[in-house]
């Protein structure tokens, strides 16, 4: 596997403005590995043919970074330029992402189409990022599921692939908050006096594709002190997560749902957990998935009184039984 982290972090001072290191793993390409060696911003260039056709760019810039093309005699430099150094983490994932795509490609043609193509899926996300900080309820969104990637790291059983099952944060909008195997698995967090379940839309408990699917709810109350916030559980996430590649991996998830270090001041306040509540959502759970729906209506949400599915508790001990 092509670590382009780990290239840009071994590049020495060259004496030119632009350091590029060429990646021998992609032989029938040339690719770069780049950094401004006055601003520390990475670039990922990859040299064509003069006569590749290259479509119009305007459409496949995004916040943070820059996309063009330059031309060097008888070559064309399509140039991914990392703007805000705030991104690396997340700016790594992505250009992992072309290499591994386009390693399988055959023709320059070809290896420019799919570039593009995972450049497409990854302005989603780039535009999605908000930069000035999340909401109060994306704030207990991640809190719910860090509490959960936790519980996963304490098992000896998940603890080695804890983060790459956290797939609530990947592309696929259909995905569940962590995937084990066939197992999903959703998370909610309240800190309401009456706790419920609050389902966002008909895709989050539906079981399709899966062996089985868990809802955890985690019921807490907010408190001004000796409890637990955002930026400790990050932090206790980080400490108990062993290799250097995995941490990246999860910042870089971090990254991509809005959480970054520079907006610690903002995810302070701090809860304490009162119960763990799972279930186990079978044919019969009360939901509401699309096959109920009738045409044309979707996005639906709408809460589950805790009163009501009683009967599907089971202990969370029985999730890590069915992997």
């Amino acid at each position: 596997m092509i670590n382009i982290k780990s290239i840009w972090e071994n590049q020495k001072p060259t004496g030119d403005i632009i350091i590029k290191t060429r990646i021998d793993e992609i032989k029938h390409l040339n690719c770069f590995a780049a950094t401004n060696h006055i601003t520390g911003q990475h670039l990922f260039i990859m040299s064509v043919s003069k006569n590749i056709v290259i479509p119009e760019l305007k459409y496949y810039r995004f916040k943070g970074v820059e996309i063009f093309t330059i031309k060097v005699e008888n070559t064309i430099e399509l140039n991914i330029y990392l703007l805000d150094n705030d991104l690396k983490e997340i700016f790594s994932l992505f250009i992992q992402n072309v290499l591994e795509d386009i390693e399988k490609s055959i023709t320059e043609n070809e290896a420019i189409t799919t570039t593009l193509n995972v450049i497409s899926k990854w302005k989603k996300l780039f535009d999605k990022i908000n930069f000035n900080g999340l909401s109060l309820e994306q704030q207990k969104g991640l809190i719910g599921e860090l509490l959960f990637l936790n519980y996963l790291l304490d098992n000896e059983k998940t603890n080695s692939n804890a983060v790459e099952s956290w797939t609530g944060t990947e592309k696929d909008f259909e995905a569940k908050d962590f995937t084990l195997g066939s197992v999903g698995v959703e998370i909610k967090f309240t800190s309401s006096k009456q706790p419920r379940i609050k389902v966002s839309n008909e895709r989050q408990l539906d079981a399709e594709n899966l062996k089985e699917l868990f809802l955890i709810l985690y019921s807490t109350e907010a408190v001004k002190d000796n409890g637990f916030s955002l930026n400790s559980l990050v932090e206790q996430t980080r400490q108990k997560i062993v290799s250097n590649d995995e941490r990246n991996i999860f910042n870089g998830k971090l990254q991509t749902i809005g959480y970054f270090d520079n907006d610690i001041e903002h995810y302070t306040k701090m809860y304490s957990l009162k119960k763990t509540f799972a279930f186990i959502v079978t044919s019969d759970f009360p939901k509401i998935i699309k096959s109920h729906l009738p045409l044309g209506i979707y996005e639906t949400s709408y809460s589950i009184e805790i009163s009501a599915v009683e009967k599907f508790i089971v202990e969370p001990a029985h999730i890590l039984e069915q992997i």
